[in-house]
């Protein structure tokens, strides 16, 4: 098990995917990668949705509990993936719903 560094300093990296699991706490999900993501950003992936994430539709602000599992997101980063199944996600800094309605 490794680490991959995502980006140097404070940059930040965007890929799509959809959601496939919500933690019970509400607190973490899973997504997966879409195909059309660089080949790095396709596949599963884990991570924590913490205070400071901003959650985000039509770039207005929206709550956690209005994601749902099957959505379509974007899922903006910074910071180490560690390389294990699923890749776990250091930093989480935005999470925006993609889909038209809500």
């Amino acid at each position: 098990m490794g680490y991959k560094q995502a980006l140097k300093g404070n940059q930040t990296e965007t890929f799509h995917a959809v959601i496939t699991d919500i933690g019970e706490n509400g607190s973490s999900m899973q997504v997966e990668g879409l195909e059309t993501n660089d080949i790095n950003s396709r596949g599963a992936f884990i991570f924590s949705v913490e205070d400071d994430t901003k959650l985000e539709w039509h770039h207005a602000p929206i709550k956690l509990s209005e994601f749902d599992v099957g959505d379509c997101v974007a899922v903006t980063y910074t910071g180490s993936i560690m390389e294990s199944y699923p890749g776990q996600i250091e930093k989480v800094t935005k999470l925006q719903l993609l889909d038209d309605e809500k």
